[in-house]
């Protein structure tokens, strides 16, 4: 049997770790690989009052790019260990790019069998003015999701 992989993306917040963990239960029944990715968003550029919409972009990924990914990249790598010691296969991703995008295109490129994210638990009129991630990749994606709630279940 092939082994599968779980794209586990988190944004390394406390919302992480539950995910992590389920993820890591998990893992051992589906006889599958966690592929832990997180996605840093560039930040728009700074646009004059006045200016169209059309005219905001996200900026350019900086020259300093590798030095911008690597405080996210060695958080990740330390939300790993604790997994990796535990026996399960794990490879951390660290990108540049927006959320929703990446996530479906990195699931399509390690052929995932399940995304696994976590929800901050916001409400819906956060989720009406933000857009969730979430609902983004529930609506997109080409594989089941597993959302894990943030909120501890008591």
């Amino acid at each position: 049997m092939a082994m599968k992989t779980l794209l586990v993306p988190v944004d390394l917040s406390d919302a992480a770790q539950p995910v992590l963990q389920k993820a890591a239960e998990l893992a051992p029944q589906l006889s599958a690989r966690i592929v832990l990715l997180h996605i840093v968003e560039p930040v728009a550029t700074y646009v004059p009052v006045g200016a169209t919409m059309d005219v905001i972009a996200a900026a350019p990924p900086p020259a300093e790019t590798t030095e911008s990914l690597s405080a996210p990249d060695s958080r990740l790598k330390a939300l790993a260990e604790p997994v990796i010691a535990a026996g399960i296969n794990v490879e951390a991703v660290t990108l540049i790019g927006l959320a929703v995008d990446d996530i479906l295109e990195q699931a399509a490129k390690y052929r995932a069998d399940f995304i696994m994210l976590g929800s901050h638990g916001h409400g819906a009129l956060y989720h009406l003015f933000s857009g969730s991630v979430v609902t983004g990749i529930l609506k997109r994606a080409t594989c089941p999701v597993i959302v894990v709630p943030s909120r501890s279940q008591t």
